[in-house]
């Protein structure tokens, strides 16, 4: 139960997953829903630089993807596509009187509560390796100046889209400040946050970065509609099954019709409970399909298949 409800979570992007009738039934029949489980040994995160962590004993459930999502359709949930923007997040923490940026490997409890959060989530995120290259390019200071270019460029490794720089501060009381920009294909976002504690510091970062890209990307549940889309780019066989492969992979298209082949153009219609204008979101955050020519009156939407191609 437990399990299902992380992966409900994960799937829908909200922080709280509402427990109506259909979600209730669920949680009393798991074992609809999962396909395979096993116990295995994990490392804790360690609590300090000489500190190893210690082995835990961890229940792993792998789920039906397809049973999981027509149990979010079900209960009328917002789905949120596997296909996330990465965000790496480059953060700089100050405590008694010294500035340090976090790596993978920090034992900051900060750090802990950034990355267990983003896992109950579903939230890409990527912190970064902090070896000897990295400490060598962006130091605190930078990362405390908030220099985007030399952040950006720092974070080219990691092919992640967004990029997340967080200044953080512990006051003479104990509690903690944080200062945050949220950098997304040029736009930047400015946003403060006080905590209690470190822990609540990584946390709420976390959930104020979730929320923001769920209202942007995750898909609500409405009537199946049938839309036309005409994709011009497909300009052989290799395409062609790419592109059927691509629309058949995602979890907001539900079936997929081609009506007609043409020299490099390909008609489909398309049954989805999405709005044309959330589809179009969803399509620019990998850029393999790019908004092609304005529709005709009546005609067909355009698109264009651009594939692996560099965008």
């Amino acid at each position: 139960q437990q399990a299902l409800l992380v992966v409900l979570q994960r799937m829908t992007g909200l922080a709280e997953v509402p427990v109506n009738e259909t979600v209730a039934a669920a949680l009393r029949a798991p074992q609809e829903y999962y396909v395979e489980y096993a116990y295995r040994e994990e490392r804790s995160p360690p609590a300090s630089a000489a500190d190893q962590g210690s082995l835990q004993l961890v229940l792993a459930v792998r789920f039906a993807e397809a049973a999981i999502q027509r149990l979010v359709t079900q209960a009328g949930l917002p789905l949120w596509s596997s296909n996330r923007p990465t965000t790496v997040a480059w953060i700089a923490v100050s405590q008694n009187n010294e500035r340090s940026v976090l790596g993978i490997d920090d034992p900051s409890p900060a750090l802990a509560a950034v990355r267990a959060r983003a896992a109950a989530r579903g939230l890409p995120l990527v912190i970064p390796l902090m070896d000897l290259d990295e400490q060598l390019e962006v130091s605190a200071g930078i990362v405390w100046g908030g220099m985007v270019d030399v952040l950006e460029l720092a974070s080219e490794r990691y092919a992640a889209d967004d990029l997340l720089i967080g200044r953080v501060t512990q006051r003479d009381d104990g509690t903690w400040s944080a200062d945050w920009e949220l950098v997304q294909r040029g736009d930047v976002q400015h946003f403060d946050i006080d905590s209690p504690s470190a822990e609540a510091a990584g946390a709420a970062i976390v959930d104020r970065l979730s929320d923001d890209l769920v209202a942007r990307y995750a898909v609500h549940s409405g009537d199946e509609q049938l839309l036309v889309v005409r994709i011009e780019g497909v300009g052989d066989v290799l395409d062609y099954g790419a592109l059927l492969a691509y629309l058949g992979g995602l979890e907001f298209i539900d079936a997929v019709q081609v009506d007609t082949v043409q020299r490099n153009v390909v008609v489909v219609s398309l049954a989805t409970r999405t709005a044309w204008e959330r589809l179009g979101d969803l399509f620019a955050l990998d850029g393999r399909l790019e908004p092609g020519l304005p529709a005709l009156p009546g005609g067909p939407l355009q698109l264009t298949w651009r594939g692996d191609r560099p965008r």
